[in-house]
């Protein structure tokens, strides 16, 4: 008997042997060699950190880089988004580049769709750059909004502004752009696609800078503006300012007349997933804009007087209020230019669109250059095998913010404070948001 059960124990155990054969998947070694761009004439990069996240599984991996700039790790196959960084104290950044700062320096570089497996390449190079730190900056965007049925669905979202500076900032004239993109990785690339999934916007009709079409300028298909003469609208050093979709209380019921005068109701049953947007100061009240080209308006989108409304400066979205996407999908810039200057950029349609198919019905996005933009943040869907391709350039966001639960979450992204001086709050711009955000359970709603 004990023979028949030693016997038994041995075949389990040799089974379980090579069941575990089967399902090992063996590592893989890769390196990452980091230099600076030509502007630092190409130095190795040493202490960088690398990061990597499996699009498949979002496991993570860091290494940091050795004097000569490289950095070694094994990783399971598979597609790989990479973040790479590197922060120099003003002492450290004097001594490298031999330029005076009065605060950090950070470094950046990505890469998205790195395949690594016992076939691909062992090694790949990056060029980190560091970017213009802005005095106005993002500080908090929140996005995906309440539950449809218990909270306020889409029409709480909003965007906050801050001002990381010493000085007192005039926000008249200040732009916000929604940054046109794909919103996932097509299955069947075209030859309109980046390698990296993002539309080549060096192949629209009326492209006129082919070359650096898809390196220094992002593309728009809204962007708002402060109203102002230049001095009406100043922000406080340490300041920040809310900019709503609505400014209403959105904790409670919303009665509004509809088009055919018939009074309608939105109801929140659990007004504690919302939020009070009602002292808001400024808020993006569409209907004006929708009516002057003869388009529909929400019944939701009512006007608070009390609120500064924002002005429409350009729009090819079909949203009828400054909507933003709940998955997380969504890239916003901050910029200043002259209505002149505006009026004078170009606008291209999609890459997409061929010469046959073109008119004046024909959606275009407007091409704002990266040198004119203050701060971008650049969101990302909570789901890493449905990531987006990226839609800003490395100097303006190296990295991307999620929220955790995603969709109608009541959940918001915020900047982590660097710092308190004298009652003035300072947030983190490394123009890397993987690393300068986190994620709030609930919205930050402070009206000063």
């Amino acid at each position: 008997m004990k023979k028949i059960l030693l016997f038994g124990l041995s075949a389990l155990l040799f089974a379980c042997s090579k069941d575990d054969d089967v399902n090992f998947i063996a590592p893989v070694a890769h390196n990452f060699e980091i230099s600076y761009n030509e502007n630092y004439d190409h130095q190795f990069a040493a202490n960088a950190e690398v990061k990597l996240v499996n699009n498949d599984d979002g496991k993570n991996y860091s290494v940091v880089t050795d004097i000569s700039g490289i950095a070694s790790l094994e990783v399971v196959p598979g597609i790989y988004k990479v973040n790479v960084s590197r922060t120099f104290t003003p002492e450290q950044y004097q001594e490298f580049s031999g330029q005076e700062v009065q605060e950090n320096v950070t470094f950046n570089a990505s890469l998205e769709n790195l395949v690594i497996n016992e076939t691909s390449n062992t090694s790949t190079s990056l060029e980190l750059v560091t970017g213009r730190i802005g005095n106005l900056i993002i500080k908090q965007i929140y996005h995906a909004g309440s539950d449809i049925r218990l909270g306020a669905s889409f029409r709480d979202l909003f965007i906050e502004i801050h001002n990381n500076s010493n000085e007192t900032i005039y926000l008249d004239g200040l732009h916000i752009a929604q940054i046109k993109g794909t919103s996932s990785v097509s299955s069947t690339p075209k030859d309109y696609y980046l390698p990296n999934g993002q539309y080549d916007w060096s192949m629209s009709i009326g492209q006129a800078d082919i070359e650096n079409a898809n390196s220094k300028y992002v593309y728009s298909d809204e962007v708002i503006k402060i109203p102002g003469n230049g001095t009406e609208y100043p922000l406080g050093s340490g300041k920040s300012v809310i900019i709503a979709a609505t400014a209403v209380n959105h904790k409670a019921p919303l009665v509004v007349q509809d088009e055919e005068g018939e009074t309608v109701t939105f109801e929140v049953p659990e007004p504690e997933r919302t939020i009070d947007l009602s002292q808001a100061p400024f808020e993006a009240y569409y209907r004006p804009y929708q009516e002057s080209q003869g388009k529909t308006w929400l019944d939701s989108d009512i006007d608070n007087p009390n609120a500064v409304n924002m002005e429409v400066e350009f729009k090819s979205y079909g949203g009828k209020d400054l909507i933003l996407d709940p998955f997380g999908r969504e890239a916003l810039v901050i910029f200043f230019t002259s209505e002149t200057e505006f009026s004078e950029w170009n606008a291209v349609p999609l890459p997409s669109v061929g010469i046959d198919g073109y008119d004046d019905e024909v959606a275009t996005f407007k091409q704002i250059p990266n040198s004119a933009l203050l701060d971008g943040v650049e969101l990302q869907n909570i789901d890493p095998s449905k990531a987006k391709p990226k839609r800003l350039a490395d100097e303006i966001d190296a990295g991307e913010i999620a929220t955790i639960s995603g969709k109608y979450s009541s959940e918001s992204v915020i900047r982590k404070v660097k710092r308190e001086l004298d009652g003035k709050v300072f947030y983190q711009d490394t123009n890397n948001s993987s690393n300068d955000f986190e994620v709030l359970a609930h919205p930050q709603v402070i009206i000063e």
